[in-house]
């Protein structure tokens, strides 16, 4: 159930932004950045994502809404991605999303199916992402946009974990990793400047493909593009390299059925572990970043705040077997 002043809301802005006369609002497990819901009405079934705007964690992804769902659109209207993507419905007047006071409206045509989020992909979904993937890199400087906001710049987002020594008050894991996050940093930073020079190809990149993102329906589907970049290929490729896929070692490597699909549209591809290691450790300073964000600044409930700090904790543990 979701409370009736809610309800009432997105039953409004439904009909006023997209014409659509809901019958049903059911809520489902949503990402981090978003609460989600299923729409039943006369006209379909579809997706609904809200996003709180009050947020100050997720303020990064509000800021680029506009621009990763275009990019988002475009691929599902002009190239081969098309029914491996799911990009969102526009508005009665054409825009990307509906905006309230309070919250930014995003809506998708439902998919049936299952996401596919901790289960171990078959050999078979293992080909169609590393197809899906492939495809995507065939894409960036040929679409007309401007990526310059989405641009890799091997930046290491650790602002508030360098803090964390003068705040007593922090969750007890990032104390007891303390010196492990500063070591990851440290890595990162050189890695940084080591592909910095190497001059490397930028191309569109998803940069979040896990098994959230991820759902089977009659074929596999890749889901939530807020995270884009205009980046080297292991900003995607990192994901299936070594036993990192998903942090659960007890699944082995991907990366043998992976890379030849890839090479068979990207045969120049060779692989670089320098690269791959870079990305891989600031994914896991990233994660750890943005849950001490939510920690800090995010308004929580005693459940959100638990499930935060066990975030924090399990980032914390995979990073320290990279350092």
């Amino acid at each position: 159930m979701i409370p009736n002043r809610e309800e009432v809301e997105i039953k409004q802005i439904l009909l006023d932004s997209f014409g659509i006369s809901v019958n049903r609002i059911i809520p489902t497990e949503g990402g981090w950045s978003a609460s989600a819901f299923k729409i039943e009405s006369n006209e379909g079934e579809y997706f609904l994502k809200v996003y709180d705007k009050h947020r100050s964690s997720i303020n990064p992804i509000l800021e680029k809404l506009d621009f990763t769902m275009s990019v988002c659109s475009w691929l599902e209207e002009n190239t081969d991605l098309k029914g491996s993507i799911n990009a969102p419905i526009k508005t009665i007047t054409g825009e990307i999303k509906a905006e309230t006071g309070d919250f930014t409206y995003l809506l998708f045509p439902f998919i049936n199916g299952v996401t596919i989020r901790t289960t171990p992909l078959t050999v078979q979904q293992q080909s169609g992402i590393a197809e899906i993937v492939g495809k995507i890199h065939n894409h960036g400087p040929d679409m007309p946009f401007d990526f310059s906001s989405v641009t890799e710049n091997f930046e290491i987002p650790c602002g508030e974990l360098l803090k964390i020594q003068h705040n007593p008050n922090d969750p007890l894991c990032v104390h007891q990793q303390y010196d492990t996050l500063m070591r990851a940093i440290e890595n990162a930073h050189v890695l940084a400047k080591f592909i910095k020079a190497c001059n490397l190809e930028f191309v569109l990149c998803h940069t979040d493909i896990h098994g959230w993102n991820l759902m089977q329906s009659d074929k596999l589907i890749l889901i939530d593009w807020e995270s884009i970049k205009f980046a080297p290929v292991e900003s995607d490729l990192y994901t299936f390299w070594g036993d990192w896929y998903w942090g659960d070692s007890k699944w082995g490597s991907y990366w043998e059925t992976f890379l030849p699909i890839y090479q068979k549209i990207h045969p120049q591809y060779k692989e670089n572990k320098d690269h791959l290691k870079f990305y891989q450790i600031r994914r896991h300073i990233e994660d750890i970043e943005e849950f001490y964000k939510q920690y800090l600044y995010d308004k929580m409930t005693d459940e959100e705040t638990s499930e935060v700090i066990s975030g924090m904790e399990r980032e914390c543990m995979f990073l320290s077997t990279l350092i």
